[in-house]
């Protein structure tokens, strides 16, 4: 079992306080989850699905918000999120309905919580990392949340990502979670197959990693995480070569949503999805997650093929990834990671890092990543971050 330097006990336990509405068509139950919570309303949206989605712009007229924000899907700043809990708090705003991607997402919890908690986002200190506020008297302003993405799982989680200066910085609170999620696939048709197929890989990476990395207190854990990439992959083929498959999208959806409720993770450290840390610092540099995943996954993969401890284990690669991956028979190691890298590629990612074209080299990028994330990295070394840059 890994665990940290300072001995901490793995996760025990998993959160689920957000009630999750799912379907086709359950986009029309957004106006009666904003009934039951009151009004004045806010609602926060991307601009893009905002015209590319017809459903949403009608979703937006009958809401008929006191508040409306559209803003492009990029990472919001903690000082956007102070600014717009600010506007919220003077139009006496009751419930918060965010519709988007993560980032959208992000930014309308960060903000609605802030409203009732404006300590949430001051007193940070400098530097990246995670920023983890003291727990609070009272909850923020419920949010609706309506993703119009697979990727995140911002819609159930209480985190937020936000820049702060240089920095790419993760607000965690319970205050965070929405109230409910409504996930409905019809809202995810428009997205391009680059989009739909980096949502799954995300999601694939969130269960095979912490599955060979770290093993669990029961077997129960490690067939939760291989059922949901069983169910992802055949998924994600289906809705990148016709991106209105309904089903394959509700699948995809799902598996976003319910893989971050941390099934999965019971047993595990809490941290044991640790390629996670890297991945970050190099979106943080503006590429998208897909680029960042192919080639950190593909790293990954090998490292524990030659036998890295840390990063895996080999034999739970060949066993528990075959099978999530549906390899027949026996795999070895080598085979399962080569299945991998063929995935990646398949899909369009690189699997190179020079095919990234960064300006930073392996050891700028293993400082900066070292320099916020050290402590969840641990019991894995800096020189464990360093191969993954160097080798990808």
């Amino acid at each position: 079992m890994t665990t940290t330097d300072g001995g901490a006990d793995p996760n025990p336990h998993w959160w689920v306080p957000t009630r999750v509405v799912f379907g086709a068509g359950r986009v029309n139950d957004v106006p009666l989850e904003i009934e039951r919570i009151g009004r004045p309303l806010a609602v926060v949206v991307d601009e893009h699905a905002l015209e590319a989605v017809p459903a949403l712009a009608a979703l937006v007229e009958r809401l008929s918000p006191e508040v409306l924000v559209r803003r492009a899907a990029t990472t919001p700043t903690r000082g956007e999120a102070e600014l717009l809990s600010g506007r919220l708090r003077e139009a006496g705003v009751r419930a918060v309905c965010a519709i988007g991607g993560g980032t959208v997402l992000d930014l309308a919890k960060a903000a609605a919580a802030a409203v009732m908690l404006p300590r949430l986002l001051t007193g940070w200190e400098p530097g990246g990392g995670f920023v983890l506020p003291e727990p609070a008297p009272r909850p923020g302003l419920p949010v609706v949340a309506v993703p119009t993405t697979a990727a995140t799982g911002s819609e159930v989680n209480a985190k937020a990502s936000l820049a702060d200066g240089p920095d790419r910085r993760f607000l965690v609170h319970w205050s965070l979670f929405p109230r409910v999620a409504v996930v409905d696939p019809t809202l995810h048709t428009s997205l391009p197959p680059a989009l739909t197929a980096e949502g799954a890989v995300e999601t694939l990476a969130r269960l095979l990693v912490p599955m060979v990395s770290d093993p669990p207190v029961s077997p129960l854990t490690d067939e939760v995480a291989i059922g949901q990439i069983r169910a992802v992959l055949p998924a994600a083929e289906r809705a990148v070569a016709d991106g209105d498959d309904l089903e394959a999208r509700g699948t995809i959806a799902l598996a976003a949503s319910v893989s971050t409720f941390t099934v999965h993770q019971i047993g595990r450290h809490m941290h044991s999805f640790w390629v996670w840390y890297p991945i970050n610092t190099l979106t943080a540099l503006g590429l998208r997650k897909g680029p960042a995943l192919g080639v950190l996954l593909t790293r990954w993969a090998r490292l524990v093929v030659d036998g890295d401890k840390l990063a895996g284990d080999a034999g739970r690669l060949a066993d528990l990834g075959g099978r999530a991956l549906g390899l027949v028979g026996s795999p070895t190691p080598t085979e399962v990671a080569d299945a991998l890298v063929e995935l990646l590629r398949g899909w369009g990612f690189p699997t190179d890092i020079e095919e990234l074209d960064l300006d930073l080299d392996a050891d700028e990028l293993t400082e900066r990543t070292w320099r916020a994330w050290s402590e969840p990295l641990r019991p894995r070394t800096r020189a464990q971050v360093a191969a993954l840059f160097r080798g990808a």
